[in-house]
């Protein structure tokens, strides 16, 4: 082959090369720069589903008032609306859920307009489950349980309003009445609703020394701020028709270290008991089962609160601190999360694993992570519950037992679960907690107690 003939030739080589190297440049380049863009779309498309949700629940600057009714009190729930038009100038809107009313509840109802919406139900959810669902509706910056026999009064409102946004560690508050059990009842001697309005005229006068600590409040009428409800979550369901599930919701916010306030400045009028009178025989029977389950879900709560707030030392939390990690969750999709960190991975194949169910707004109080596949949460489960361990170095996740307490380890800290009821909830009782000594648990901080979440039953929350 002649000289020119040899230089042609590699120099076509020369021209097949780069073309090669710049179509894998390329290539490669392409390919790196769509996994960053799709890494980055799905944490972007992420961001803002969640952005969308949040604008969605608060749309505007006011106080969504919810209202659970059922049989028997459509006079009542008509007089509760007309006080709220009458003594309300303050931003509102009214939420009214109806718990498969038999009587013309319905019907007046779609008579309605304004400020009112409405949802009715075919099966009763009880007091804890209709409220839910009113605060599922909800759009405002405040949120009140309020009773369908109650008729509110002048600057009603306005002073809870003051009280609430007075401080930050205020987490419900609530009025004084002429119908209720503990400190929120007071003596009254009007004889109508005329002399009662003229009454509450002069009581009403916002005065921060009548503002009181309490232990406990009833859910007749209780504000909070919206920041409050997402830490704090959903009423616990768990509890039938009616009774204990505010003495349930109180408690949770003490135990975030929030306080109960009892607003002495503020007084509205309370028929008192509607609902669970139209009980009759079956009163003491679902009031009997409220309070085992109570005792069932927090055992000593006078021990434990005493036990966080020292824990707390002043500072304040969330609801989702008092959850255990390395664990599977599921909100109201049959979507399952793996919880490691404080963070949610969605498990992204269909492997069979046992679930916890929680609530949407405890399910995205945990930030968003990576997602992850069944068989590697289930290699990890496999882990933590194999007889395998070292005694000196605990793994985190891992449950331990000592004398009769059994703690979830936590990165350099070790959390007591509580009692048998969050265990289960949790499907913690599928793991086998190892015994350790009292040196050992001594070289761990003890963290947060370990505590069920609210029991949701409804579907959509």
């Amino acid at each position: 082959m002649k000289k020119g003939s040899k230089r042609v030739l590699a120099a076509r080589k020369s021209v097949v090369k780069a073309r090669a190297a710049r179509v894998k440049y390329n290539h490669s380049f392409n390919r790196g720069y769509n996994c960053g863009y799709d890494r980055g779309h799905d944490q972007a498309y992420q961001s803002g589903w969640e952005a969308g949700i949040s604008s969605f629940l608060q749309p505007f600057h006011g106080t969504s008032i919810i209202i659970v009714t059922t049989n028997d009190q459509r006079a009542h729930l008509q007089n509760c609306i007309e006080s709220i038009y009458e003594h309300t100038p303050e931003p509102f809107e009214i939420i009214i859920i109806d718990n498969a009313s038999t009587d013309d509840t319905e019907a007046y109802l779609k008579t309605l307009t304004g400020k009112v919406r409405y949802r009715v139900y075919k099966s009763n959810l009880g007091f804890a489950g209709g409220t839910n669902q009113g605060l599922r509706l909800a759009r405002g910056t405040t949120l009140l349980f309020l009773n369908n026999d109650t008729i509110v009064t002048k600057n009603w409102l306005k002073n809870m309003l003051t009280c609430l946004y007075s401080n930050e560690k205020y987490g419900l508050v609530g009025p004084v009445t002429n119908y209720i059990s503990g400190e929120q009842l007071i003596e009254t001697n009007y004889s109508s609703t005329e002399e009662m309005h003229r009454f509450a005229a002069v009581y009403n006068q916002s005065d921060s020394s009548k503002w009181y600590r309490t232990g406990r409040l009833t859910g007749f009428c209780v504000l909070m701020r919206r920041d409050v409800f997402d830490r704090l979550g959903y009423l616990d369901e768990g509890f039938e028709i009616g009774n204990c599930e505010d003495d349930d919701y109180g408690l949770r916010t003490r135990l975030m270290g929030l306080d109960l306030i009892i607003v002495k400045d503020t007084f509205i009028h309370h028929v008192g008991s509607v609902s669970i009178k139209a009980l009759g025989e079956r009163l003491e029977e679902v009031y009997g089962k409220n309070l085992n389950f109570y005792s069932r879900k927090w055992s000593d709560s006078h021990s434990l609160l005493q036990e966080v707030q020292q824990k707390l030392e002043g500072t304040t939390a969330a609801m989702n601190h008092f959850y255990p990690t390395h664990m599977v969750v599921r909100g109201v999709t049959s979507q399952l999360y793996w919880i490691e960190n404080e963070f949610r991975h969605p498990i992204m194949d269909s492997v069979e694993l046992s679930s916890s169910r929680i609530s949407q707004l405890d399910l995205r109080n945990w930030r968003m992570g990576m997602p992850v596949n069944g068989q590697e949460v289930l290699n990890k489960l496999t882990e933590l519950a194999s007889e395998s361990w070292n005694a000196v170095q605990l793994k985190d996740g891992m449950l331990v037992k000592n004398g009769d307490y059994v703690f979830q380890v936590r990165g350099n800290k070790i959390h007591r679960i509580i009692n048998e009821w969050a265990l289960s909830y949790w499907n913690l009782t599928q793991r086998q907690p190892k015994p350790i000594s009292q040196e050992t648990l001594q070289r761990y901080t003890q963290g947060l107690p370990i505590l069920a979440p609210a029991v949701i039953v409804a579907n959509n929350v």
